[in-house]
């Protein structure tokens, strides 16, 4: 987009990595496409490393980083007393508060707008007793960003930052690797349209992707009990191949400390498992970044030909596959 996005109220937002006006089938789209986290594993998962690392777990105070449309900080309200959902959009807090207006949840959930990077300048330190970030690492400054969770988090508390990558077929065989190769060189050419001459936050951005979020330290000053688990690392955890997306070099990056933290690798393609069809998969990339709805509906050649392409060897329009998702999640807790 080349205007600045226009929050609920009307005020400007520009000063933001993922730029969006308040627009309502966008919001639709962008939270029908994708994973719900909602299967009741994976928020279990975080809760049940809460209490085993804590002798007397407090939920009092969660605080969703990051929190696009808030649907994670409702989630956290069901277990926490209290929650703060920040985002550094206001358009982001504004679509939240709209769509949790008639939600349970809302009279637990308070809504702040920072960057991640300056949070623990307007909370109290050793506040928290849990900080989530989902989607968010690989658009802000780690290192600044990891310091302020720890000063955030009370003494046992815990972080659970998570992201998921490129959507991929469940199933094996040449049918549903061909349907691979034509998803992935059609992400691919969309996000080259947005990317290139996109500024140093995209580089940022896919070498953390690339690195599967290894690039992220914990320094063990602050931080102990460090897990990283990984499912379906045969995936891609980058929405586009960098070689065609990217005008960078690109490069993995590990800052894991082998003898605290523990890694764990998982392939589960049933993991937060959808099934769609050719519409599907070109709404999530309608709803991936903003500006590629504008190289959608430019409706270019090049870009359709490759969905032409993807919706035969998927069978035609009303074939469904099942899709699966490559996940990173990290769960550390501070010292």
């Amino acid at each position: 987009m080349s205007h600045a996005p226009t929050a609920l109220d009307g005020s400007s937002d520009s000063q933001n990595f993922f730029k969006v006006e308040y627009d309502e089938e966008y919001w639709d789209a962008y939270l029908a496409a994708r994973p719900k986290y909602d299967d009741g594993r994976f928020y279990q998962r975080i809760y049940d490393y809460h209490k085993k690392h804590n002798p007397n777990p407090s939920w009092n105070l969660a605080h969703d980083v990051g929190t696009g449309p808030a649907h994670v900080a409702a989630q956290l309200a069901t277990r926490f007393s209290k929650v703060v959902a920040s985002d550094n959009n206001a358009t982001h807090l504004a679509v939240a508060q709209h769509r949790l207006a008639s939600s349970a949840e809302l009279s637990r959930i308070s809504f702040f707008e920072a960057a991640s990077e300056d949070l623990a300048g307007h909370f109290p330190s050793g506040s928290v007793d849990l900080v989530t970030a989902a989607e968010c690492l690989p658009l802000v400054d780690a290192e600044v960003t990891v310091d302020g969770f720890a000063r955030l988090l009370r003494p046992g508390g815990t972080l659970a930052a998570w992201f998921y990558g490129r959507p991929t077929f469940a199933a094996s065989g040449p049918d549903a690797a061909r349907c691979q190769s034509l998803l992935d060189r059609t992400f691919s050419l969309a996000f080259q349209r947005v990317i290139r001459g996109g500024g140093p936050g995209w580089e940022r951005a896919t070498t953390r992707l690339v690195s599967w979020l290894d690039d992220v330290g914990f320094p063990a000053a602050q931080w102990e009990s460090v897990e990283r688990w990984k499912w379906n690392t045969h995936a891609s955890m980058c929405f586009y191949d960098p070689e065609v997306a990217c005008d960078f070099p690109v490069e993995r990056i590990s800052s894991i400390d082998a003898a605290r933290e523990l890694v764990v690798e998982e392939r589960d393609t049933n993991f937060w498992a959808k099934r769609w069809d050719v519409a599907g998969v070109r709404r999530y990339l309608y709803a991936a970044v903003p500006g590629i709805q504008a190289i959608l509906d430019a409706a270019e050649p090049e870009l359709e030909a490759l969905f032409s392409q993807l919706e035969a060897a998927m069978g035609g329009p009303s074939a469904v596959h099942d899709i699966t998702w490559p996940v990173v999640l990290i769960l550390a807790t501070r010292k």
